[in-house]
């Protein structure tokens, strides 16, 4: 991915951009308009507004002071459910709300109302003046535009108490995960190259050491884009190692690229290639499908909590997070190793694995709900439900790490358990995960 497309992706997805090009967009409407009524003549038509200079300044002025006021209660209810998602939820979730396009339209909407009235009222010309002006055709469509305000902004409480569910949360952050996971493992599973990617660059250290570039600011790891890194060297043959991976802090003295020769990096290409590195104050899930379930993880966490006491929201974030988990147990993580055609460009790319996604999605689950006996079982149902997925493809390993997660997550259980039909109903869910893994080991 290029840097591009992610400064692109910063500015639509805050809540600045889009409702300002909307309010610019109708504040030049209004000069097209003021331009339309100048240029047609357009009196005695029955779809246009029929009144004086005096009339269509009460209309302006009422439609105008009625939007700067919804406007402010727009943004009020935004601010508010912000700071719910925030402290009930999780504060990774906020991002969400802000970028939402319905929001940022029904905020830049109201603004943009508010600036067209004013635009056009401020040309209304009454008998008195040198000219009479009274835009007939400017009038008519603000009082188009206050209806549709009044459409949107049913729609926008409407878009807002659904949003806010905690089930709707859930579902918009597991559509994110599973979209990350089609497009960064698109193959389905195949046998994992054997390369070790550790003792490539060990190997490669020993011969000399790398030309070295690190970051100019602290933050995480948004987007890195490979194929722009090999194209800021020249150098052949070459050899990259990517040490990070998106995801993942980084400071200003962390090691962001090491390149063999060490000559083929100078101030030039070593500020390309940190260029191709993009770096944020928060994680994004495009290239980091592991967030998505970082998010899904403490929703559930949150809910779990003795404040908050939510297993039915946990238990619905969990889902998201299995379905997750049951896509990426059928595809195929790329091989930290990677060789062009012709030898000349080796890189080794610093990689998730499944045991990390599986980590990251129930690693504090399998302690925080040891004593809720309803997300333990889905838990561990779940994890079933991903070892079918594992064994079809023949992903023996990935069912050794899912048994290995079901052990923890009983053993936790069973500790907590306050009777014997508990115990048992731990130890049922776990033997479907276990039997699978067993299987292969045996086979």
């Amino acid at each position: 991915m290029s840097p591009f497309p992610a400064l692109w992706r910063r500015l639509v997805d805050g809540f600045w951009f889009v409702p300002g090009a909307i309010a610019i967009s109708l504040s030049l409407l209004a000069f097209l308009a003021l331009e339309a009524d100048r240029r047609l003549e357009v009196d005695g038509l029955a779809f246009a507004f029929g009144g004086d200079a005096d009339a269509a300044r009460n209309v302006l002025s009422t439609i105008a002071g009625s939007l700067i006021t919804v406007a402010g209660l727009t943004f009020s209810i935004t601010i508010v459910v912000l700071t719910l998602v925030s402290s009930q939820y999780t504060p990774r979730a906020v991002r969400g709300f802000l970028a939402d396009r319905l929001n940022q339209a029904v905020a830049g909407a109201f603004v943009g109302i508010f600036a067209y009235c004013l635009i056009v009222l401020g040309a209304v010309r009454s008998e008195e003046a040198a000219f009479r002006f009274v835009p007939v055709v400017s009038v008519s469509v603000s009082l188009l535009l206050a209806l549709t305000a009044l459409a949107l902004l049913v729609v926008f409480v409407h878009h807002m108490g659904q949003n806010i569910q905690a089930s709707n949360i859930a579902a918009r952050i597991g559509r994110e995960t599973l979209r990350a996971v089609e497009r960064l493992y698109p193959e389905q599973f195949g046998e994992p190259g054997g390369e070790d990617p550790g003792a490539t660059v060990e190997r490669w250290r020993s011969a000399e050491e790398p030309g070295v570039v690190t970051g100019t600011r602290a933050g995480f790891v948004q987007l890195i884009s490979i194929e722009r890194i090999k194209s800021c060297l020249e150098t052949r043959p070459l050899r990259v190692h990517v040490p990070v991976r998106p995801g993942e802090f980084v400071t200003p003295e962390t090691r962001l690229v090491e390149v063999w020769p060490r000559a083929s990096v100078d101030r030039g290409s070593a500020d390309r290639i940190r260029a191709q590195v993009t770096i944020g104050s928060e994680r994004d899930v495009r290239q980091d499908a592991a967030y998505g379930f970082r998010q899904l993880a403490d929703i559930a966490l949150k809910a779990l909590s003795p404040g908050v006491n939510d297993p039915t929201t946990a238990v619905e974030a969990l889902g998201h997070s299995i379905a997750g988990l049951e896509r990426l147990a059928r595809r195929s993580i790329p091989s930290p190793v990677r060789r062009g055609a012709d030898e000349q460009v080796v890189l080794v790319v610093a990689q998730a694995d499944f045991a990390g996604f599986v980590e990251t999605a129930l690693g504090e689950i399998a302690h925080y709900a040891a004593a809720n006996p309803r997300v333990v079982i889905e838990a561990l149902n779940g994890l079933a439900r991903v070892a079918d997925a594992a064994e079809q493809v023949g992903a023996d390993e990935r069912l050794e790490i899912l048994a290995t997660m079901a052990e923890e997550i009983a053993a936790h259980a069973r500790d907590s358990a306050e009777t014997q039909r508990e115990r048992e109903r731990v130890d049922d869910a776990l033997r479907r995960v276990s039997a699978g893994g067993r299987a292969a080991s045996n086979g």
